[in-house]
């Protein structure tokens, strides 16, 4: 496959669109179905997979890519990018509300200080996703759609997200321990 093909606009949506589409799909099926233990495994499930992109991300991408010239960031940037951009929102969104659907089965008070917490946390995280990363994904994407010689730019956003993935990280796995609270009733 040549490059002009490799990133054009129909390229990118007949792998992206899937991506996209999937996770609200399979989520949508399970509040249907309206079993508690698939609402709670695809909770789990969705916010793994998210859990793990973030620390793929932020910790192991952010290390290789310190030690590569800017011309191999980029090179990395243009094949991560189309992937993050649709599977990224569709998985935090759907990890978000399978979470709300999960707390209001299990009849956690909305009231309740941990609830309170995790809820600040979540909406900082969907902040985040929506004003910064995604914003900044466009761009790259963007960039690369145009042929992607503007390596710095490239570069320089994606690296901003990279460093952001650690702090998603480090506030998802709060939100881990306060979920156990709530899956085991024991103290944090």
């Amino acid at each position: 496959m040549d490059r002009e093909k490799q990133f054009s606009l129909k390229a990118s949506l007949s792998y992206g669109l899937p991506l996209l589409i999937i996770p609200p799909v399979l989520l949508i099926i399970v509040l249907v179905i309206n079993n508690f233990y698939f609402l709670e495994y695809f909770h789990v499930i969705s916010g793994s997979a998210w859990t793990g992109m973030d620390l793929v991300m932020g910790l192991f991408f952010s290390f290789i890519m310190k030690g590569l010239n800017p011309l191999q960031r980029s090179e990395v940037s243009k094949r991560l990018i189309p992937v993050m951009l649709f599977f990224m929102p569709a998985i935090s969104t759907v990890t978000i509300t399978a979470g709300i659907y999960t707390a209001i089965a299990l009849n956690i008070s909305f009231f309740n200080i941990y609830f309170i917490i995790v809820a600040i946390l979540a909406l900082a995280l969907m902040i985040q996703g929506l004003l910064i990363f995604l914003p900044n994904e466009v761009r790259i994407y963007l960039e690369i759609l145009k042929g992607g010689k503007n390596i710095e730019k490239i570069v320089r956003l994606t690296m901003f997200n990279l460093k952001l993935s650690i702090l998603q990280l480090i506030f998802q796995i709060v939100i881990i321990l306060f979920m156990a609270k709530f899956a085991t009733g024991g103290a944090l």
